[in-house]
């Protein structure tokens, strides 16, 4: 029910936005305090980043699929949940499968190149922006149509069979009327 002009816009904007606070947080981190140098972790940082840049294009792709699959099984299971802890639940375990297997989400790229490139990660912007085109399109297949467009057809049908059933039970109960008026006034014709 949403236009796609407005759908491409918010995810634009959520891109954007996201990005400019990746880069924030990395500056903050990489300039302003030795958050990671302190638990030595530095070099992790740039192994991550150089690793994620030398993958190919289809398979971050790829990667980009089943993390954002992960992401938003566990978005909406943690919308069914009702209680505190079965939020924190539901998105544990997806999130968790996502983050150990090394998968590619957009924004979690847009963390670790740029931390990666300010510790001295030898990865060139137009290489950064490449592979987060490729995780960001594996995302938007991944969430979009995997999860967003499979549970969209799921529950569109189940409304249109209980709408159908709602039909039924009219023109059942409709008909239910018309054979008892016909049987009254056929029992009284008969008298």
């Amino acid at each position: 029910r949403v236009r796609m002009r407005n759908v491409l816009r918010n995810w634009t904007v959520s891109w954007t936005l996201n990005f400019a606070g990746c880069l924030a947080w990395a500056f903050i981190i990489g300039y302003a305090s030795d958050a990671l140098q302190d638990v030595g972790k530095v070099e992790f940082a740039i192994a991550v980043a150089e690793k994620k840049a030398a993958q190919s294009f289809l398979s971050t792709f790829l990667k980009g699929i089943a993390a954002n699959f992960l992401v938003c099984v566990g978005v909406w299971q943690a919308t069914c949940a009702e209680e505190v802890a079965g939020k924190v639940l539901a998105l544990f375990f997806p999130i968790t499968a996502f983050v150990a297997s090394g998968f590619d989400h957009c924004i979690a790229n847009q963390f670790f190149f740029p931390i990666g490139m300010v510790f001295g990660a030898n990865i060139s912007i137009g290489n950064m922006f490449y592979k987060l085109l490729a995780a960001t399109l594996g995302n938007i297949l991944g969430g979009g149509v995997f999860v967003g467009a499979v549970y969209w057809y799921c529950f569109e049908e189940m409304s249109r069979s209980q709408q159908l059933k709602g039909k039924i039970r009219v023109g059942a109960s409709a008909t239910r009327r018309r054979a008892s008026t016909m049987l009254r006034s056929s029992l009284a014709w008969r008298k």
